[in-house]
């Protein structure tokens, strides 16, 4: 899967945690109790992780295309992805 795939990934990922979370705050405006609350700041904390992961990846979006230039070079001349990449492969939190 190339990096621009997975950020269109992490895009339908976020999508759907927000539409969870805007179950979970019905449920919990219509029945206000523990369960109800536990479960809406579940789903608000997964949100904030999966925004948080696609707004590092947006962020850097110079470093994710060289490193998948990296690799089409690499691969090209020596038949494997870059040994080296900027940024952790799959889902890792991008730092500065």
């Amino acid at each position: 899967m190339s990096d621009w795939e997975q950020i269109a990934e992490y895009i339908h990922n976020a999508m759907q945690a927000v539409e969870q979370t805007h179950e979970a705050g019905r449920d919990l405006r219509e029945k206000p109790n523990h369960t109800n609350f536990d479960a809406f700041r579940t789903r608000m904390d997964e949100l904030h992780q999966r925004l948080t992961t696609l707004k590092s990846m947006l962020d850097h979006e110079n470093i994710v295309f060289l490193d998948e230039l990296a690799d089409a070079l690499s691969k090209a001349f020596g038949g494997k992805p870059a040994e080296y990449h900027h940024i952790e492969q799959y889902g890792e939190k991008i730092e500065p």
